[in-house]
Parts: C-alpha cells; structure tokens; sequence
C-alpha cells in the first residue's frame, strides 16, 4: 500500500493494483500522517489512525461491501 501526492495504490493479494485518488483528509494531511495506513478488517479496509480516516476496498474497487466479503470468504450468520 502506497498513500502519496499522486494518490493510494494498494496491490492485492492476487496481484492486482488499485490507484484511487486522495479524499479530502488525506490530501490536507502531512506526507508522514498518509504513510500512517493499516490495513484492517482481515485485509477489507485501510484505517488512518492519526487522520480518523477509513476506506474499504470495496470502494476503492467500486463494488458492493457484500461481494467484498464473500471473496474474502466471510459468511453472515443466519
């Protein structure tokens, strides 16, 4: 995972890259708050403490959270 002046990039498991441009936080934010990034929720969601700024890879892909989840082998409870 990449956070810098040219945007986020996140390279998945299977290889693939997602480049999405910076929200509004993280383009205020100082170059040493962007590389503060986790990866979080079993690998669904980057999380910027110090920002308070969250986003999932769902949205980074621009698909449903739900298609998300079943890739990543989660199962709701019925």
């Amino acid at each position: 995972m990449r956070c810098d002046d040219e945007g986020i990039r996140v390279t998945l498991s299977d290889g693939r890259v997602i480049a999405a441009p910076l929200t509004d936080r993280l383009r205020r934010a100082a170059p040493s708050e962007r590389r503060g990034c986790r990866v979080v929720d079993h690998g669904t969601a980057l999380r910027w403490e110090s920002l308070d700024e969250d986003l999932s890879v769902a949205a980074l892909l621009g698909v449903a959270e739900d298609a998300v989840e079943k890739l990543a082998g989660f199962v709701r409870p019925r």
